[in-house]
């Protein structure tokens, strides 16, 4: 998930009929779940609007909410092959948002039987969905990092341990991931698991005034082609989300990392949340499939 850097401006309150006369339906929908491994995932709020929803309603809607994020679609386009997407969570639209786009695709599968192929964001970023028999998948173009030793400057003093390496995608508005020095752990209780990135301690404040970019800390739990495993937190405190429970859109930047670092064209990506989720994904020919 990243959200927009600017806000929106709304009334304390709003009278219910200037907000319900323009929505069709809403529901619940969650992802990235896994009661196996006693993983919650992560949900969003899902509207179905007439034309004449405004963004600033849109934002108020959201703002009302508890959950994550919460997704747009307009009853005009569900039922086409491209149908426009929108997030919002309770501060700020969200630029990119995978989560929210699997959940809106599971929604609309299980509900009405179909599902568009493309979503497109307010930036005409594509999300194109694959149905399973399992539910949705989503294919993301992968974005590719390039190491950045300006951000592991900036960053030095946000986290709680030495930073092993930072690759970046953008100086402002994009993703940074941040590796660290392989025995971190030992920096805590001897109890902790090496590699486990729920020991790192994070000054939100710090990641505010020093970066511009939502942060990525990734490890590697297992390297094995066929049984790979790793970990990652995701941290957004420039766009309203401190740490955010499960984010799809993350992996587009962390499959090209994790193969250009360790030829891994497939993983287990577990992320490391209060909530936890479980998030499987493929890259192949520069896209990644997210499932």
């Amino acid at each position: 998930m990243q959200a927009k850097v600017n806000t929106l401006c709304l009334a304390k309150r709003k009278p219910k009929w200037l907000t319900l006369r323009f929505i069709k339906l809403t529901s619940t929908e969650s992802v990235f779940y896994s009661p196996a491994h006693n993983l919650k995932g992560s949900s969003a709020l899902i509207v179905i609007y007439k034309n004449g929803l405004t963004s600033k309603t849109m934002q108020y809607i959201a703002s009302q909410s508890t959950y994550p994020a919460t997704v747009f679609l307009n009853q005009n386009e569900i039922t086409k092959r491209h149908c426009k997407i929108r997030w919002f969570n309770q501060t700020s639209e969200i630029k990119r948002c995978g989560h929210g786009t699997l959940a809106a695709a599971n929604f609309l599968i299980d509900h009405l039987g179909y599902c568009p192929e493309v979503f497109t964001s307010m930036s005409n970023e594509r999300f194109t969905i694959r149905v399973k028999k399992q539910g949705a998948q989503l294919l993301l173009k992968s974005i590719e990092p390039k190491k950045s030793e300006l951000a592991e400057g900036e960053l030095k003093s946000v986290f709680s341990v030495a930073i092993k390496a930072a690759y970046t995608t953008a100086d402002k508005n994009g993703y940074t991931v941040v590796l660290f020095n392989k025995e971190f752990s030992k920096e805590f209780d001897k109890s902790v698991k090496k590699d486990d990135l729920k020991s790192v301690h994070v000054d939100f404040k710090a990641l505010c005034a020093l970066h511009k970019n939502a942060v990525i800390t990734l490890s590697i739990k297992n390297k094995d082609k066929k049984n790979a495993i790793a970990r990652f937190r995701y941290f957004a405190p420039q766009f309203g989300v401190n740490e955010d429970s499960a984010t799809g859109s993350a992996v587009s930047v962390i499959a090209p990392l994790l193969f250009r670092l360790h030829g891994l064209n497939k993983a287990k990506l577990i992320q490391q949340s209060n909530n936890g989720a479980l998030l499987n994904y493929e890259f192949n020919n520069a896209q990644v499939v997210i499932y």
